[in-house]
């Protein structure tokens, strides 16, 4: 049988964890400075406000699976975290060419799904009953108030939001 490595304190998975985060969050336009050539769409800014939106709904929906309070004790102004990416996918969307939208919803997926998965994993694999009890303890400790932090942020930022969507579709 394979030997396990040792796990690194949890203090040190989390912040990790929080960099790849940021790091998927932020994207290359983020890292770069890159932006739109011409009169193209910014795509990259426009995946990575899309994929703030999906890693809230693929949190909400884990964690909804636990919980089925937790819809309703993250909901924010535009609902939780599923009506919520739904909303700003529809913003983010809207006027953008096929393959632009396209290009858009593939990245914003792809790096919502790597956080997310990322997030899940670093609790590493235990029992079932001992992954349950430490998945309803991180949902209710991390996810949840990341999840309603999105949300808010949206809501207190939204003339911030239309202005960046706006920018980045010209």
């Amino acid at each position: 049988m394979a030997r396990r490595a040792p796990r690194p304190p949890r203090c040190q998975r989390q912040a990790v964890l929080y960099g790849v985060c940021l790091a998927a969050l932020v994207g290359p336009a983020g890292a770069t400075g890159a932006g739109p050539t011409g009169n193209a769409a910014d795509t990259d800014v426009l995946a990575n406000v899309l994929s703030t939106a999906y890693l809230a709904e693929n949190l909400s929906r884990v964690c909804g699976e636990q919980n089925r309070w937790f819809f309703e004790d993250t909901k924010g102004s535009s609902g939780d975290g599923r009506a919520f990416s739904e909303h700003i996918k529809s913003e983010v969307l809207a006027r953008l060419s096929a393959n632009d939208a396209s290009i858009v919803v593939v990245r914003a997926a792809n790096a919502a799904r790597a956080v997310s998965l990322g997030m899940i994993h670093v609790m590493g694999e235990d029992t079932d009953a001992a992954e349950t009890a430490r998945i309803a303890g991180w949902c209710e400790t991390t996810a949840k108030p990341l999840v309603k932090g999105i949300l808010a942020q949206h809501d207190i930022r939204h003339d911030l939001f239309e202005r960046m969507l706006s920018r980045a579709k010209q």
